[in-house]
């Protein structure tokens, strides 16, 4: 993570008001479980200004209204919360961003907005930042997607010296002064981890993820029966996290770890029974369970001394004397 940090400094001692940029249009397709995307440039005036600082705002904060990022985590499906000066580091290659970076990469061979109705449907914005050699991509998701005909139906008043006055407002659209998330080379650096996995189908991923890694844990002999746990799962969000949160710690594959699972669940009376072969039997009454124990999320407290889950752990360093 020192690196990233070193490449975070970097760029946060950037003179951004020296960016150009260039705004796009990203449109997508889901066909058969398969996502293709759209990148339509946008012609922009007055804008350039305004997204370069909300790009410092991302990483350098602005006075009391956000903070910098000061520190960096690896990206974890069971991350929960951001702090407020940190950020989430993911591989763009993780995910679908760099099809939508490699389709903004093809520039002038990619069609223009034209008509009000190019807009229609949209999926986000991204703004493609350049400095030098250096580029950027920021993120930032239309929620539910813009949809001009839904709108048409709005009425737009302002009031002004005591009265309201109706205006029309087809053609405006509001654009938020903040992104997402911001892709530099290799990483993408988070601050809406919400948005980050609504943006880019994380959910689609972790459903891919979930048959092969049920498919590892009956090949170590840990499950009695793929099928019953897929069904345990199933597309449950929360369980889907704590399956794939194991291909990151692999507990599965050391056997003494399993044996002293087994051991802890005999010692509490827990119910996650095995069969004759040692072998776990999961159902949907305690595949919660399963999950947290094999993730070795469940812990006692040092101070109040109680059972608790938690699922993002971060390691604590032994004190050093002198």
């Amino acid at each position: 993570m020192q690196n990233k940090l070193k490449i975070l400094n970097e760029i946060k001692e950037k003179e951004f008001e020296n960016f150009t940029n260039r705004l796009w249009v990203i449109k997508k397709s889901s066909r058969r479980g398969n996502n293709t995307y759209r990148a339509l440039p946008a012609a922009i005036e007055g804008l350039n200004s305004d997204f370069n600082t909300a790009l410092k705002k991302f990483f350098c904060g602005s006075g009391d209204v956000s903070e910098p990022i000061r520190n960096l985590s690896k990206y974890s499906a069971l991350t929960v919360d951001i702090d407020e000066d940190r950020a989430l580091v993911h591989s763009v290659g993780g995910t679908d961003f760099g099809s939508i970076i490699e389709k903004i990469g093809q520039g002038a061979d990619n069609d223009p907005t034209q008509t009000i109705g190019d807009f229609n449907n949209a999926w986000s914005l991204v703004v493609e930042f350049q400095e030098g050699q250096n580029k950027l991509y920021a993120f930032s998701k239309i929620k539910g997607g813009w949809n001009l005909k839904r709108k048409k139906t709005v009425k737009n008043w302002v009031f002004s010296e005591g009265h309201f006055e109706k205006i029309e407002a087809e053609n405006i659209f509001s654009f938020r002064d903040y992104f997402d998330f911001v892709a530099f080379g290799n990483d993408v650096f988070i601050r809406d981890k919400a948005n980050y996995e609504l943006g880019l189908n994380i959910r689609e991923g972790l459903e891919a993820k979930r048959d092969v890694l049920v498919d590892a844990l009956s090949k170590h002999g840990i499950i009695t029966s793929v099928d019953d746990l897929k069904v345990a799962i199933g597309t449950n969000k929360t369980l889907l996290r704590r399956l794939v949160a194991a291909e990151e710690t692999r507990y599965y594959e050391d056997q003494e770890f399993i044996e002293d699972m087994k051991g802890v669940v005999n010692k509490h009376d827990w119910q996650l029974n095995v069969d004759k072969d040692g072998k776990f039997i999961i159902d949907e009454n305690n595949i919660d369970l399963f999950l947290k124990l094999i993730n070795d999320n469940r812990f006692i407290s040092l101070i109040k001394k109680q059972m608790v889950d938690a699922d993002s752990v971060e390691l604590v360093e032994a004190a050093t004397t002198e």
